[in-house]
Order: structure tokens, then sequence, then C-alpha cells
């Protein structure tokens, strides 16, 4: 019997890779779908990518008055909040999501009088625990990205002055961005969400301002 040609056995195995991350795809959303873990894991993803943004902001801002003009300096302080936040978020998500869950896996198994640790809600309920903390965990790094990437370009591409204008940009855009999401979720004007979201960058900057007058 003659083998399929090499070809063949790479078209299969793609074919195979493929199918195996549709079907992890697919059981994640039937996960996220019997916890009813939705609009929750939203809810952190839109809280922290916000706080991300906004320290991020903080940062470039504060460096920007102070005189700091090194990019790897800026840099390595923003990575390190995000790293903070993103190690906080984790954990802290992780532990109160996995006491929820428990707590009402187990209010279910009174009332069911069976075991589910083995059943599909059951591994459900564990899996949401680790995928929230890692939504939660993720999106203050996440958001933070956009301001650095102008730091990257210094000197380069960009003199350092305008590595501080395009970051601040960034952050702001990320911050629209985020408010237009949440508009669009809560079905409200997604334009004025996104200007709301502005304006609270643009607060952070002028408390920055005032505080280093003072």
């Amino acid at each position: 019997m003659e083998e399929p040609p090499p070809e063949d056995n790479e078209r299969n195995g793609l074919v195979r890779v493929k199918g195996s991350i549709s079907e992890g795809f697919e059981e994640i959303r039937t996960y996220i779908e019997v916890t009813g873990a939705t609009k929750i894991l939203r809810r952190y993803f839109a809280m922290n990518a916000f706080d991300g943004a906004m320290t991020s902001l903080g940062v470039v801002i504060g460096a920007y008055l102070s005189q700091i003009h090194e990019p790897r300096s800026i840099i390595g302080v923003v990575i390190t909040s995000g790293i903070a936040m993103m190690v906080s978020g984790f954990s802290g998500t992780y532990m109160a999501e996995s006491a929820e869950r428990s707590r009402s896996l187990n209010e279910l198994e009174d009332a069911m009088l069976i075991n589910l640790d083995d059943t599909m809600y059951g591994r459900a309920s564990r899996f949401v625990s680790l995928f929230a903390a890692i939504v939660d965990g993720s999106a203050p790094f996440l958001a933070a990205v956009p301001s650095l990437v102008p730091f990257l370009l210094v000197p380069g591409l960009l003199a350092i002055e305008a590595g501080f204008l395009v970051s601040v940009v960034a952050s702001l855009a990320t911050l629209f961005t985020l408010g237009v999401y949440l508009g669009k979720i809560s079905g409200e004007n997604i334009l004025m969400n996104g200007v709301k979201m502005v304006v609270a960058g643009i607060a952070v900057a002028l408390i920055a301002l005032v505080l280093n007058l003072h």
C-alpha cells in the first residue's frame, strides 16, 4: 500500500489542528454559556482595561512633568505597573471567583444530592474561575501597551517630545475605544461614551499638572 504524498500528510495535519482549535473555542463558549459568565467577564475586562490605560497615562504625564527623558525608564515603569496590576488582578479574581463558583456548586449539589465535580457544570465552574482571572489580569497590561509603542521609536523615528505627545494620544484613543465598547454593550450613544472616557483621561492630565505646580 502506497503512503500518501507529504503534501497530503501536511494538509491532513493542518485540518486536525484547525479542528482541535475549533473544538477548543466551542468548549470555551459552552462553559461560558453554562455558567452565565459573559456579563461578568465583560465587566472585568472593561474595568481593568480602564485602570491600565489610566495608569499608563498618568505615568507618562508624570514623567513628562518631571522631565524624565529616558525612554527605557518610562517603558520600565509602565511595564512594571502593568505587571503589578496583572498579577494582582489575576490572583484576586481567581480567589474570589473560585470561592463564588465553589459556593454555587456546593449549593446546587446539596439541592440535587449528587456530586457535580465531574459534570459539565463542575468543569465549567472551574474553567470560568481561571478564565475570568486571565481576562482580569491581562486587560490592564494590554490597555497599557499602546502608550509604550511611541517610546520604542525614540530616538530612531521620534524625538522624545513627540514620543510623549503620541503616547498621550494613544492612551486617550484607547480610552475612547473602551468607551465605545461599553456604549455598544449598554446600548447607549457610543460616541458619547467614548468622549466621557477621554474626558476622564484629560482630567487625570489636569490633576497631574496641578499637583506638579504645587
